[in-house]
């Protein structure tokens, strides 16, 4: 991982767009996996897990040499402000599931392809074609459908869920712009050290015992949210910021698959029809990178 770029992995569009609707279909196996063990087990304990798990492979398949990456990094304080950033949007996301429905939590935080499309057009100078455009909006507007939801209240666990959106948006730009220099095995190592560091001492204090199924359940998290970091940030170096963004709606669909195997939901028709303009949204996101469209709005010089 010592190269700035997993050379084995196919370049172009086409290949972000499928790297990145991998990562998002690991990390809703990560998702379900840690939906299994919260109702044992405090978060914290399984995100540190998790984090040491990634973290301790990429030392290893660095041999150490990311640890002198990270020395001779000249963005070190885009990696730390990416790190905060990232861990900030995950508590402020998850310490309201029981103030607010899935549903609307989901809503919620699905606006960030929309902030991640406008920051990349503003910070990156991303162009706004007309297919990504489209595809964004369409996207959204198949998670609310889905979702279904029925009045969502505007207090203070949904203005931090949207929070959190926002700062999740500001970590696919970071990372997005770290990504032309700095390794795949920098970004994953030092993101989920500084997880280790932040929550070893909450972890300490809330620490539960784990039983084999835990302990299985915990390594396929460090796994799938692994391998799942690896496809996001190739998938970033080969898709503009906005383009990567909108790829998250693919998660939606894989959300509905596991929890219908897994938990044995049985969504309403509606849910269906959401998940399909999710669908349409990817196909149109697609073909609008293969043609590169020349139908570009060009932002304002700012």
């Amino acid at each position: 991982m010592s190269a700035p770029h997993v050379s084995r992995l196919p370049s172009g569009p086409a290949a972000g767009l499928l790297l990145g609707a991998g990562a998002y279909s690991l990390f809703s196996v990560h998702d379900t996996l840690v939906k299994l063990m919260v109702a044992g087990l405090p978060v914290v304990q399984i995100l540190l897990i998790r984090s040491i798990i990634i973290a301790g492979a990429t030392l290893a398949m660095s041999r150490g040499t990311v640890i002198g990456e990270l020395r001779a990094s000249r963005r070190k304080g885009l990696l730390l402000w990416r790190a905060i950033t990232t861990l900030a949007a995950w508590c402020l996301y998850y310490v309201n599931g029981t103030e607010l429905k899935l549903a609307e939590m989901t809503t919620l935080y699905y606006v960030a392809p929309l902030v991640t499309l406008a920051l990349a057009v503003v910070f990156l100078r991303e162009k706004l074609t007309a297919p990504r455009v489209i595809a964004t909006i369409v996207g959204f507007v198949g998670v609310v459908v889905a979702c279904n939801p029925a009045g969502i209240p505007l207090g203070l666990p949904a203005l931090m869920v949207l929070a959190a959106a926002v700062l999740w948006s500001i970590a696919t730009i970071l990372m997005r712009t770290i990504s032309n220099s700095d390794s795949s095995g920098l970004l994953m190592f030092s993101l989920n050290a500084f997880y280790v560091l932040a929550l070893l001492p909450f972890a300490v204090v809330v620490w539960q015992p784990m039983d084999w199924t835990a302990t299985v359940f915990a390594l396929g998290t460090g796994i799938a949210g692994g391998v799942g970091q690896l496809l996001l940030i190739e998938s970033a170096r080969r898709l503009p910021a906005g383009v990567l963004g909108t790829v998250e709606y693919t998660g939606l669909v894989w959300a509905f698959v596991f929890g219908a195997l897994v938990f044995h939901e049985a969504p309403a028709p509606v849910v269906y029809a959401g998940a399909g303009l999710v669908v349409v949204a990817g196909l149109i996101l697609a073909w609008g990178e293969r043609v590169r469209s020349r139908l570009v709005f060009r932002p304002p010089n700012l």
